[in-house]
């Protein structure tokens, strides 16, 4: 066996090994899940099954594993009937993000300009610093702590939805992103406690000296229009500069909305706006014949 065939063994049965003791972890955590739904009042094996994504086998293993046998369905709930959740923990933040990192670079290997490849390769390592913050790791040196490690989380969540948005771009026509900002827009000011931002004007200082002003509105149209008086700003804005412009502006207008007397606002509305489409729902399977 040739030397890089040694080692790409090695390391493929070292993922395994890592997937394994992952897997492990995970389980041990389904099973704290089923066990404190059973003790809270979820009795039916075929519902935790369902909801677990399981087999009901399996539901039955996690229930003795933590102690508890069916005949126990009479006894007295203990703890309050609803689920109060446990605390956000580093290491089952770590584990999903290694899960999703396994996932992430291989496609960015095969397309590293996809958007979808580049939006699940920054979620990914907006979980790890997730689990950065929760559980600073300790063998890492000094610059590890919650402030400075939180900055890299925003990053990858501005990565996220600039990716996002590339996606977007490139599969919805102009007319559905028009619609989709303008009633985004309408939804807002629907609230009465949200202003929103129709426009800026924006100063750039640029890279080789000096300073343009950049403005950035919407034409009659709804579409994102750029404007200045410079003739280094060339070229309209396309479905990705639409997308982010108007991300931008209402960016702009939350930070505004902040510091607005309440005689600015309105009572809040309950009442949904006209033309409001109707939610997604997600079906989970059932493991029941």
């Amino acid at each position: 066996m040739t030397e890089p065939s040694e080692a790409a063994r090695i390391a493929a049965l070292s993922e395994l090994i890592a997937w394994a003791e992952r897997r492990e972890r995970l389980s041990e955590d389904r099973a704290d899940a089923v066990a404190a739904a059973w003790r809270t009042g979820t009795r039916n094996v075929a519902e935790l099954a369902r909801l677990a994504r399981v087999s009901r086998d399996t539901v039955y293993a996690d229930l003795a594993a933590r102690g508890i046998s069916l005949g126990s369905r009479e006894e007295e709930i203990s703890g309050p009937q609803k689920v109060s959740g446990i605390p956000l923990r580093g290491d089952s933040v770590r584990t999903v993000a290694r899960i999703a990192d396994a996932v992430a670079r291989p496609a960015f290997t095969h397309d590293p300009d996809d958007p979808l490849v580049r939006a699940t390769l920054a979620a990914s390592r907006a979980l790890e610093a997730v689990a950065d913050v929760l559980e600073p790791p300790s063998d890492q040196g000094p610059g590890w702590t919650p402030r400075e490690t939180l900055p890299s989380l925003a990053d990858e969540g501005e990565k996220l939805a600039h990716h996002s948005r590339r996606a977007l771009a490139a599969l919805a026509e102009p007319a559905e992103l028009r619609a989709g900002t303008d009633f985004y827009r309408q939804a807002l000011l629907h609230t009465g406690r949200h202003a929103v931002a129709d426009g800026a004007s924006v100063t750039l200082t640029l890279p080789t000296g000096g300073a343009i002003t950049l403005q950035v509105g919407r034409d009659e149209s709804g579409w994102t229009r750029l404007m200045s008086d410079s003739p280094l700003v060339v070229g309209g804005a396309d479905s990705l500069d639409h997308l982010e412009a108007q991300a931008a502006l209402q960016a702009l207008a939350r930070i505004a909305t902040r510091h607005l007397a309440e005689a600015a606002l309105a009572e809040r509305r309950k009442d949904a706006l006209p033309g409001t489409p109707p939610p997604r729902t997600r079906v989970i399977p059932s493991n029941e014949n």
